[in-house]
């Protein structure tokens, strides 16, 4: 079952070749215009939004949760239609409301300046300069909106399989080939890709019903949802709605079982096999009660074929299908024995029960694929506080290990820019105060304090230092200074900062 979504431009033909296309296919066609329609009539104030989006000064509270609405909406319009059928969308960023559906087949469609305005003079009667203007800006306008919802620049080649120009080739051709790509292996359904859609689904059904009910209107949440089991979590101030978050989602049609927390942020934890006893929990937890963050957890199997991007569920554990792991172009340094329990369910039902029980349950997902499936699966739109990469390719040596583990961590840190991306070896150092940190802060202190000291009972030794005339000394004297005073900067603020972390005010 095809599910396909075109980017297109204004004025760029793309609504013509995601009609053709679809015709040619026999598959269903919705635009975003049919979709800012339906969401008028559900009460939500599209217009407003659209205003709000493009405006420079950018959302108030009320104009975000009716973003969170309208995104909830449309997700579920065309994820029960992708359900029910073959399915082309063309707008603006569409597929980036299917996260973890691994077989939407992504279209950009772009046409040269000089037949966009034609288009524009022949529609709408401008000279060729009022044209390209109107052009520019309706661009802008497109741009912000995506910016605002998805947190991604809507240019970036790198988020489309394939991008399209239709300068020198007839649209009704460029659709008929592209009829043989949407065959593609690829781009076909597959049992997990369903079960994905399926989830989605659930949770952005969840999430309009929050929407709507009188009690829950006002408040944001983040709702994920794995096989009836949905995750809510909202913010601090929103602590009133808690007693009816349970209330509105069990009426949603699939529903078994709800978990709601309370979180000003979330953490996302990216390991292969989840234990509730090791450090890296323990660690992970600390620091999501000191920041009063929800932790979500995402199981990464590496793979070379059988990309597929799975939900966790609370009573089956998601088993990997035999495949070729990829070495990201390094070889094992040496052969590793994978246990069993790394490619079965991997821990991540025991682990986040032990979150429930804490109150920091945010979530929980499996990917299966490369560095690309595990980053198409990462909601943009989510302000993650910090990213923890734990153990990951276990399946690999060490030294190769090592250096995945660091490209990931690069990939992200660019990816996901303004979120702190540590690996979990470095959370302690730079998060949690231990043993280690004591120490070095009392190393720090007493350094300052001796410098502070020697200073202030040789006064007169220092000022004569200082003031002597002669040229060799002024320039002795200056290189002093420059060299003593970004040391004690250096003593005393890493006094201070494990001070702080010490009495948990950072």
């Amino acid at each position: 079952m095809q599910l396909i979504c075109v980017s297109r431009g204004s004025y760029s033909c793309g609504k013509a070749f995601a009609e053709s296309l679809a015709r040619k296919l026999g598959c269903a066609c919705i635009g975003r215009e049919e979709l800012l329609e339906r969401a008028t009539v559900a009460g939500i104030a599209a217009g407003k939004l659209e205003m709000a989006c493009v405006n420079p000064r950018g959302l108030n509270e009320r104009m975000m949760l009716e973003r969170e609405h309208y995104q909830a909406f449309v997700t579920s319009v065309l994820t029960e239609m992708a359900l029910s059928g073959p399915l082309v969308y063309h707008g603006l960023t569409g597929h980036l409301l299917f996260k973890g559906v691994p077989h939407v087949l992504r279209l950009r469609v772009v046409a040269d300046m000089e037949t966009r305005i034609k288009s524009v003079t022949d529609r709408l009667g401008l000279d060729r300069a009022k044209a390209k203007k109107y052009i520019d800006e309706l661009e802008e306008d497109r741009r912000r909106w995506v910016r605002t919802f998805y947190n991604i620049d809507w240019e970036q080649s790198r988020s489309y399989d394939f991008l399209i120009n239709v300068e020198h080739a007839n649209v009704e051709n460029v659709a008929s080939a592209f009829c043989t790509v949407a065959q593609l292996p690829e781009f076909r359904e597959t049992p997990a890709a369903r079960a994905a859609m399926e989830n989605l689904l659930l949770a952005s059904r969840c999430r309009v019903a929050l929407a709507e009910d009188d009690r829950t209107y006002y408040a944001g949440f983040q709702v994920q949802a794995e096989r009836g089991n949905v995750s809510v979590s909202y913010l601090p101030r929103h602590l009133k709605v808690a007693d009816s978050i349970a209330a509105v989602v069990e009426k949603v049609p699939g529903v078994r079982q709800i978990f709601a927390t309370m979180a000003a942020s979330r953490i996302l934890w990216i390991q292969e096999h989840f234990t509730p006893t090791d450090e890296t929990f323990q660690h992970v937890v600390e620091v999501a009660k000191k920041w009063g963050a929800a932790v979500e957890l995402l199981r990464l199997q590496p793979a070379e074929t059988s990309c597929i991007v799975e939900q966790a569920t609370a009573d089956h554990g998601v088993t990997a299908p035999a495949a070729t792991r990829g070495t990201g172009g390094i070889e094992d340094d040496a052969p590793t024995d994978v246990q069993s329990s790394q490619l079965g369910e991997g821990g991540v039902e025991e682990t986040f029960n032990e979150l429930v029980k804490l109150g920091k349950a945010g979530g929980r997902r499996v990917v299966q694929g490369t560095v690309n499936n595990l980053l198409g699966a990462i909601d943009r739109s989510i302000s993650y506080s910090l990213v923890v990469i734990g153990e990951v390719f276990l399946d690999k040596g060490k030294s190769a290990r090592t250096r995945l583990s660091r490209e990931l961590a690069s990939t992200l840190q660019e990816r996901l820019r303004g979120v702190s991306v540590v690996q979990a070896e470095e959370m302690q150092e730079r998060f949690l105060f231990g043993a280690g940190q004591l120490v070095t802060m009392l190393l720090c202190a007493a350094v300052t304090a001796l410098i502070y000291a020697a200073v202030f009972t040789h006064q007169r030794a220092v000022l004569d230092f200082l003031t002597r005339p002669e040229m060799m000394w002024r320039l002795t004297a200056s290189a002093s200074v420059v060299l003593f005073i970004p040391m004690v900067a250096y003593f005393s603020g890493k006094a201070v900062h494990y001070l702080l972390k010490l009495i948990k005010m950072e």
